[in-house]
């Protein structure tokens, strides 16, 4: 059975640690101006892992979101995540991780999609 990620009250400190999971999605739409992009992560961090999501509409930071692999500084990383989430890691599975993308990846919807 799967552990439920939970908001603690440590997601008010800056997140850091090391991407273990990545997931970055964008999304068009004709009748909308700008697309949406969604970036989805699973850091490592000594305490536990912290599943985020950052959303945005501005094209200037697209190119240079995390990657997997890579360490983070949330206080330094030129973006802000919308979602936090924390898992212990004696907790953590790859199950939570899809379910956490499966609830938390934003698209444009309709217009025959």
């Amino acid at each position: 059975m799967a552990s439920t990620p939970t908001a603690s009250p440590a997601a008010t400190q800056p997140i850091q640690g090391r991407i273990i999971e990545a997931e970055i999605k964008p999304s068009v739409d004709a009748t909308r101006p700008l697309p949406l992009v969604s970036g989805l992560y699973a850091i490592e961090a000594p305490e536990g892992v912290w599943l985020c999501a950052y959303y945005g509409m501005n094209r200037s930071v697209f190119d240079y979101l995390p990657q997997k692999g890579a360490n983070v500084d949330e206080s330094s990383l030129g973006i802000v995540f919308h979602v936090k989430e924390f898992v212990a890691k004696e907790e953590y599975q790859p199950a939570a991780w899809e379910e956490f993308k499966k609830r938390r990846m934003m698209a444009y919807g309709g217009h025959g999609e």
